[in-house]
């Protein structure tokens, strides 16, 4: 059970910023497709976020949560999950500081997805359909999806901008001056800008490769969540990513089939893991050479060994090396929680295989279970965990309370660098050399002997 509402006061201040505006025809959208998923007090605080929106905002210009609580009549807990659900299907990201004033949330509310796009959304998608039910989903579709004309023989007239419009050239050179001289003054005032990335994936290169190909470049960009998901979770380079985009082209349009993509992508990496488990399986165990503890890192070898191999690792791979140890093999249902995770750009990926390796190693799980995978990471996102020795902190403070000391029995080989993961346990009692077995009794040596006489009776007359 989530307690972080706990942690929420009355008093603390916020401030609520969007980096967009929200349109009515927004709500509606939230309304119809998200309500459902959400629930009437998480929708009723999306509603009252969009009309606290500051256009100007300073962090000394803050209200306190009792307003929200008040507005919306309910106490913290319904609050804080609410909250929590927001966040869950991207409508509101949340950021905590702590300040001269006390504790401050920073709300940034967030424009839902456009419905294409919705019922594009694997996850968003299943979850509605679980949750109105057939006839209704299907109403949604209808209302959201229009049908298109197909066949249609004829060729297009559309007349494009400069067709219809003239600019003079100094037109455009004051519209650029205009825009950059509103990008640079007052620089507070600006909003929060959070789409930086950090991910290692060069996406102007894949431009690049676009622009040569055949591809719709525009299309394939405008899918780039589905993109950095081979990257972030599986683990592919921007040449495997574009080859994969050519095999999932419709040729005719030049468009990308993303269906097919996705397809594609989890056949590769179980074609990948297969070849994975076979080859792990010969190979030496020759860790204890290649993985030394950084100076200084406050981490024994073996706990730099786990980093090391985190940081090697895409998390599709890593719980494919931790699953095949255990003579298993990752569930599709394992796959898409790695894609949501990986899709709310909330860790690197090291921090998620730390607390992959928690889950199926420390605590034994068969299966990466998704509702206690989700409690983690909204704690772990509560606690500000940007990297994987913060998390390894947050594990070692875990384990504490059950055993002493964490990840002291784990030994990785590297892959190219990466390879097996061995966890290594303490035999029983029983399975050590020398043990000799305790011989305990309450029963005397006269009873013993009685016992033996009536079993060696009761043979006789079989």
């Amino acid at each position: 059970m989530d307690t972080g509402w706990k942690d929420l006061s009355p008093k603390d201040g916020f401030i609520v910023v969007s980096n967009e505006r929200i349109f009515d025809s927004d709500l509606d959208v939230v309304l119809r497709l998200y309500q459902p998923l959400i629930g009437v007090t998480a929708f009723g605080l999306y509603s009252l976020l969009r009309t606290q929106i500051e256009m100007r905002p300073q962090l000394s210009a803050r209200q306190m949560h009792v307003k929200l609580l008040d507005l919306l009549g309910v106490g913290l807990r319904p609050l804080f999950e609410a909250r929590n659900k927001l966040e869950a299907v991207g409508l509101l990201r949340t950021f905590e500081r702590k300040d001269e004033l006390g504790k401050l949330n920073v709300y940034v509310i967030q424009a839902p997805q456009r419905p294409s796009a919705f019922f594009k959304d694997d996850l968003l998608r299943a979850l509605l359909l679980e949750t109105v039910g057939e006839n209704y989903f299907n109403e949604l579709q209808k209302t959201y999806l229009p049908g298109r004309l197909t066949d249609l023989k004829a060729h297009e007239t559309t007349k494009h901008f400069l067709d219809v419009f003239s600019l003079q050239t100094q037109a455009l050179q004051n519209a650029a001056i205009a825009t950059q001289a509103f990008e640079h003054s007052d620089e507070e005032n600006r909003g929060i800008i959070l789409d930086e990335d950090s991910s290692g994936f060069d996406i102007s290169f894949l431009q690049k490769m676009l622009a040569k190909s055949f591809l719709d470049a525009e299309q394939v960009l405008q899918q780039k969540e589905k993109i950095m998901v081979a990257h972030t979770v599986y683990g592919l380079d921007e040449l495997e990513v574009m080859k994969l985009l050519e095999k999932a082209v419709n040729v005719q349009t030049n468009a990308v089939d993303f269906k097919l993509f996705m397809s594609l992508l989890h056949k590769k990496y179980s074609t990948r893991e297969q070849a994975q488990i076979n080859t792990t399986a010969n190979q030496e165990e020759t860790t204890e050479k290649a993985l030394k503890p950084s100076q200084n890192s406050g981490f024994s070898k073996s706990d730099q060994a786990l980093l090391n191999a985190c940081q090697a690792y895409a998390p599709a791979e890593f719980l494919q090396v931790l699953k095949s140890e255990k003579g298993t093999f990752v569930t599709t249902a394992e796959r898409n929680t790695l894609e949501w995770v990986v899709g709310k750009n909330l860790f690197d990926t090291a921090v998620v295989n730390v607390l992959i390796h928690y889950m199926i190693v420390d605590r034994g799980m068969s299966v990466l279970n998704r509702a206690f995978f989700e409690s983690v990471v909204a704690d772990w996102a509560q606690k500000r965990i940007k990297n994987p020795k913060d998390a390894m902190q947050q594990v070692r403070s875990f384990n504490s309370q059950k055993k002493q000391g964490s990840y002291t029995g784990s030994s990785y080989i590297n892959k190219k660098y990466r390879s097996k993961i061995i966890q290594k346990e303490k035999l029983p009692d029983w399975a050590q050399d020398g043990y000799k077995p305790k011989t305990v009794s309450n029963v005397s040596d006269a009873e013993r002997k009685k016992i033996k006489e009536q079993l060696s009776k009761f043979r006789k007359k079989k």
